[in-house]
C-alpha cells in the first residue's frame, strides 16, 4: 500500500519530544514490558549536531501490541539523564514480529531505550484507525 511510507514519515516527523523538566524525568508507564518486547538499537551520527537512535522493537510473545511508545534517554558521562525523547513506533506490532523506530536526539555520552507504554490488542480484534 502506498500510504504506509507516508504514514511512517508523518509519525516519525511528528514524534513527541520531552525534555527533563521541573516535574522530573519520564519513567515507563508499564512494568515488565521486557518479558514481551525486546529492543534492538544503536546510535549513529546524523550530522554535526544530531544523532539518530534507531532500531527495532521485537515482539517475543503471542500477543499483538498497538500504540507502542518508546522512551529514548540521552545520558551524560556519569550516566546521568541529560535529555529524553518520547516516540511512537508505527503500526501494530504483531505476535513474533518487529517494527522499526528512529529518534533524532542531541549527541550524548550514551543512550538508553525503554518501552514507555503500549495497548495490548485482545481477542484478535483489529481496531480501525481514523488517520
Amino acid at each position: 500500500m502506498t500510504w504506509r511510507p507516508a504514514l511512517l514519515m508523518i509519525a516519525l516527523v511528528s514524534a513527541g519530544c520531552a525534555a527533563v523538566g521541573p516535574q522530573g524525568p519520564l519513567e515507563p508507564l508499564v512494568v515488565g514490558a521486557e518479558q514481551h518486547i525486546a529492543l534492538e538499537w544503536q546510535a549513529a551520527p546524523r550530522d554535526a549536531s544530531n544523532v539518530v537512535v534507531w532500531g527495532y522493537a521485537v515482539n517475543r510473545s503471542p500477543y499483538t501490541f498497538d500504540r507502542l511508545r518508546l522512551l529514548v534517554d540521552a545520558l551524560g558521562p556519569d550516566g546521568q539523564l541529560v535529555h529524553q525523547r518520547l516516540i511512537w513506533a508505527p503500526g501494530l506490532l504483531g505476535s513474533w514480529g518487529r517494527t522499526y523506530f528512529e529518534a533524532p536526539t542531541p549527541p550524548a555520552a550514551g543512550y538508553r531505550v525503554r518501552v514507555f507504554s503500549y495497548d495490548r490488542v485482545e481477542g484478535g480484534f483489529r481496531r480501525d484507525r481514523l488517520w
